[in-house]
């Protein structure tokens, strides 16, 4: 009887090293709150995985419904629909022969072409992809056998242990052709377009013109260039961490709305790709795109890669004049060292003093006054500054140099 015993629990210790060898291998998966792709409406949501072997890889998507379920053939059916990337072939009978992805980069096709293996949960089914169901919170995991790890020979079960990334959703960046710009800064035979998606206070995007001779420009300067000339664009910088310098704001004053890009949540993309350049050292040429956004309103392509999607609308010609076309505004001494005298015919009108970033450096208001008014520029930095008497009708705005 004792050695009855012993050989069963030796057989089941055996038996149980074996079965725990086997079984060994976890099912990888990926939780909800890290799908970036989710696809369709309601509050039921599924988890879509697919496993490739050339190269071993594992995607993943999110699939949204207003039923309580949902077949696994329709589930790839609404990723196919929006996803061009994506794509399977069947037999009539239900079986899958085949799963696509091909995003230019990846070119992803099943090595098995007979029939391919599918978990739900991580456990196994035999029904067929056109029957087989999948509830809330629940996940298909469909797979290539070259890449999976046999479980159960008899059953002919397979896991998947490749860790699963998340499929990036299909955006294109938001453009707007060359004839549709109305202000254009700079001359020269070369051409390149400027847009700042905003975040506050509301999601908007405004693009600029830049013209220039030279054979490419650096984005920081060009960006000074559009501040020299029209004072409702402005922006800051400051050394980075990591080298170059990076935007600490950048801002858009349309006088009933101020439109503000934090630096904090700031990027650029060059022609619809994200720049790692830093933007006092990334150059550009005849013909790009430089488009500044806020991640935030972004979508998400790729790690870390944003594109806006906002439409481009082109942002109106400045109507301030210059002193040299006006002369009811005039500076004197200009360049100036300590001071300058402003001649200026106006009531109850704002003078601002401000630099190549924007910054306002002296306000104060006038009052029905032809007498000139003096400016001190005392502590000023050698360089160019921008005098701007705004009466609420009209905006006027003369060059101003300090030596």
């Amino acid at each position: 009887m004792r050695f009855k015993n012993f050989t069963l629990l030796f057989l089941m210790g055996i038996f149980g090293l074996f079965t725990t060898n086997l079984f060994a291998q976890e099912d990888a998966t990926i939780t909800p709150d890290q799908i970036k792709y989710w696809i369709g409406e309601g509050d039921t949501e599924i988890i879509f995985i697919a496993n490739w072997a050339d190269p071993d890889t594992a995607l993943a998507w999110g699939y949204r419904t207003m039923a309580e379920t949902a077949t696994v053939k329709e589930i790839m059916d609404g990723i196919a629909a929006v996803d061009y990337r994506f794509s399977y072939e069947a037999t009539e009978s239900g079986w899958l022969l085949d799963i696509h992805f091909n995003d230019d980069f990846l070119h992803l096709n099943l090595t098995e072409q007979m029939w391919v293996s599918f978990l739900i949960n991580g456990n196994s089914t035999w029904d067929t992809f056109d029957v087989a169901t999948v509830a809330n919170g629940e996940y298909v995991k469909m797979g290539d056998t070259h890449c999976g790890t046999l479980v159960d020979p008899e059953n002919y079960i397979y896991v998947w242990t490749k860790e699963v990334a998340p499929v990036y959703p299909l955006a294109d960046e938001a453009k707007i052709d060359p004839s549709e710009i109305l202000y254009w800064i700079g001359e020269g035979e070369n051409e390149v377009i400027f847009a700042v998606n905003f975040a506050d206070p509301e999601d908007v995007c405004y693009a600029w013109g830049y013209r220039f001779s030279t054979g490419d420009v650096i984005i920081k300067h060009l960006m000074e260039d559009i501040a020299a000339v029209d004072s409702r664009f402005s922006f800051a910088s400051a050394p980075s961490t990591y080298g170059g310098e990076m935007l600490t704001e950048l801002t858009f004053d349309l006088g009933e709305k101020h439109y503000v890009l934090s630096g904090y949540n700031a990027m650029y993309n060059l022609n619809g790709y994200q720049s790692w350049y830093t933007f006092d050292t990334q150059a550009v040429v005849n013909g790009d795109f430089v488009k500044w956004g806020d991640y935030t309103i972004g979508t998400e392509i790729a790690p870390w890669t944003y594109v806006w999607e906002t439409p481009v609308q082109p942002v109106p010609v400045y109507n301030a004049t210059v002193a040299e076309d006006n002369a009811t505004l005039s500076l004197y001494p200009n360049p100036a060292t300590s001071y300058t005298m402003l001649e200026v015919n106006a009531q109850n009108a704002t003078v601002t003093v401000s630099d190549l970033q924007g910054r306002v450096l002296r306000s104060f208001a006038v009052t029905n006054t032809t007498e000139p008014v003096r400016i001190e520029t005392e502590g000023f930095s050698a360089g160019l500054y921008f005098v701007t008497v705004s009466d609420g009708a009209s905006r006027q705005t003369v060059k101003l140099s300090v030596k």
